[in-house]
């Protein structure tokens, strides 16, 4: 119990006591005297746009207030006030909230883009899932990645399989990456509460199988095939039977055990050497071959192009003898016509002579004229002289002439007639 003045500001209560145990709020401003009084000046609390106020009542029963809000703990009436921050969603993340009615509890997921205040009998699910290590990104720890936020974007991480046992007995650590997305989200709270152990798990059963059937060297020489998604027959099961979808999986490389990696070590470079010499050899025949390969073709062309200019001449000497042949048959054709011409003229000369000589010989006909002895006449020399030479006077020689109607029967002795 106090006596005395107590001053209140602008936007501050107090709760004031009496001594009968009685209590009242003032508000100020407000200057207060008090007698006997016990003088509590309340505690302010408020919220802005991005925060919200949990009111915890003394009867058990809770309200909260979504800012931009402000009160003052009343410890009568109040338990406790708390300033909490409102879950801000962005547009790839969702959250998971329970409602607790009357009847039943029901679950609900919140996609974002938002901002979330829980009601008073609600609350956010707690996932508690594989985390990766701090000092190593290769290495998962349990249970210490704790959010309420679930992304649900293509995400990724990175995971080394260890202690990978061939079938001849070589241990080897495989480096993976894998790239994933949640595709359902109720499939997913139903099926599993820790997805990163599944691809944890399922990762190891995989490439444990996969590298249990094959020697250290055909791993090796196959370990390509760790990049392709059916190499995961246990991984893709598992993913779409909890809600996700695999995109792809990195093969990342492989560590092993010192000595064993020196000794494949030396067989690579040995290998590469002998691959070296070999495409060095390659090479060198391949040489040879563009070397043949370029003098034949050069023979090739060389003979084409002496074929070419062999067939240029002959087709310029048949081009020449044909011009040569032309010409000449040019001019035997116009000695042939002119030659025609002369002979044609001659021919009419003397078709156009023996008209006259024949109209001529008509005309003495028709005169009386005996034609034979006329001609006869005209000829100035015998037409034929017959000489018949014999030293034998018993020698019969018979001449027959047609021409002129002469004939001569018989000769004897060396004589020589005319007509």
């Amino acid at each position: 119990m106090t006596i005395g003045w107590e001053i209140l500001e602008v936007g501050e209560q107090a709760l004031v006591y009496n001594h009968g145990g009685e209590a009242r709020i003032e508000c100020g401003p407000k200057r207060l005297f008090l007698w006997r009084e016990k003088f509590n000046r309340l505690t302010r609390f408020s919220a802005d746009q991005n925060q919200y106020l949990v009111i915890i009542y003394k009867d058990g029963n809770v309200d909260h207030f979504q800012g931009p809000y402000a009160m003052f703990l009343n410890p009568i009436e109040h338990s406790r006030v708390e300033v909490n921050n409102c879950e801000s969603l962005d547009a790839n993340e969702a959250l998971v909230v329970y409602k607790q009615t009357e009847k039943e509890t029901n679950r609900y997921v919140l996609y974002g883009p938002t901002l979330f205040m829980p009601a008073a009998n609600e609350w956010l699910h707690l996932f508690v899932w594989h985390g990766t290590d701090p000092k190593s990104k290769t290495r998962m720890i349990p249970g210490t990645h704790r959010f309420n936020k679930l992304k649900i974007i293509p995400d990724q991480f990175y995971y080394n399989v260890d202690e990978v046992r061939t079938s001849d007995d070589a241990l080897i650590r495989i480096k993976l990456m894998m790239f994933y997305e949640l595709t359902d989200v109720d499939l997913m709270l139903n099926s599993t509460t820790d997805p990163m152990a599944d691809f944890i798990n399922c990762l190891s059963a995989d490439v444990v199988a996969f590298a249990s059937k094959r020697t250290y060297m055909s791993f090796i020489n196959q370990s390509d095939a760790l990049n392709e998604l059916n190499s995961y027959p246990q991984l893709l099961e598992r993913c779409k039977a909890i809600g996700y979808s695999v995109t792809k999986v990195v093969f990342r490389g492989y560590f092993t055990h010192d000595r064993l990696q020196k000794m494949h070590d030396w067989a690579i470079e040995r290998r590469t050497n002998l691959k070296i010499e070999f495409e060095k050899e390659g090479q060198q025949q391949d040489m040879v071959d563009l070397n043949l390969k370029n003098e034949m073709e050069r023979m090739k062309q060389e003979q084409k192009m002496e074929l070419e200019e062999l067939k240029h001449q002959q087709e310029m000497e048949v081009t020449q003898n044909a011009h040569t042949l032309e010409m000449e048959k040019r001019i035997h054709g116009d000695k042939l016509q002119k030659l025609k011409k002369d002979w044609t003229a001659e021919l009419s000369k003397k078709m156009i002579e023996n008209q006259k000589t024949c109209d001529h010989l008509f005309q003495l006909a028709g005169l009386g004229v005996d034609l034979t002895q006329f001609l006869v006449n005209e000829q100035n020399t015998p037409g034929s002289i017959t000489k018949v030479v014999s030293g034998d006077k018993s020698v019969v020689l018979h001449l027959h002439q047609t021409s002129l109607s002469d004939t001569i029967d018989s000769i004897s002795g060396d004589q020589v007639y005319k007509r």
